[in-house]
């Protein structure tokens, strides 16, 4: 079924209609085991293109050390995915939401790979029309947050947004200790702060 998808108006109708979009997508009842693999794929498309973007446009230092070395950099992203999707998970799950983490796993994988291309997008816009960049970067901000609520709403069959802003905020506080736990594995040395600190 998959193979017979049009990608394009799929993203399209991502971005106009997200709880459509996340019908088809759950629709598929991918395995998780694929899930997680492609996560990891889209991990590895987002650090290739943040590191082109990093040498394209430098960041100040002390992020330089850390997001210049492509394997710090992937497991950041690749790690941060799997706290926010667990986050997420039980933050709904606690509300009544969903006891099956696929849906929302394949939800957050597809809004993963559209952010790719937005990003791909935005570095094509730098190098050609420089003005235009920042109105993207904005353009995709927002449509991130809507898709990320309706996603989190339908993947977790909350049938709420207001439901999807409580468990995105609840949610950002266990990402936030999580992260900083992945941070202090894997990214403190890179950040230039001292292991024993």
């Amino acid at each position: 079924m998959i193979s017979t998808v049009n990608w394009p108006q799929l993203a399209l109708l991502t971005v106009r209609a997200p709880k459509e979009a996340a019908a088809i997508i759950m629709s598929w009842q991918l395995p998780r085991t694929e899930l997680w693999m492609a996560a990891a794929l889209v991990a590895i498309l987002s650090t290739f293109m943040s590191t082109l973007s990093n040498v394209l446009l430098p960041v100040p230092e002390p992020l330089a050390s850390m997001v210049n070395n492509p394997f710090t950099l992937v497991m950041i992203v690749a790690g941060g995915f799997v706290v926010t999707v667990h986050a997420l998970f039980w933050t709904g799950r606690a509300m009544g939401g969903s006891e099956d983490m696929n849906d929302l796993l394949a939800l957050l994988v597809w809004l993963q790979v559209l952010r790719a291309v937005a990003q791909a997008i935005i570095l094509l816009s730098v190098l050609l029309v420089p003005a235009l960049a920042g109105f993207l970067v904005l353009i995709v901000g927002i449509a991130t947050i809507w898709i990320f609520l309706n996603f989190i709403s339908v993947g977790l069959q909350l049938n709420s947004l207001m439901k999807a802003v409580f468990v995105l905020l609840a949610g950002a506080v266990a990402m936030s200790l999580g992260f900083s736990l992945l941070l202090s594995m894997i990214g403190v040395s890179a950040l230039g702060v001292p292991a024993n600190v």
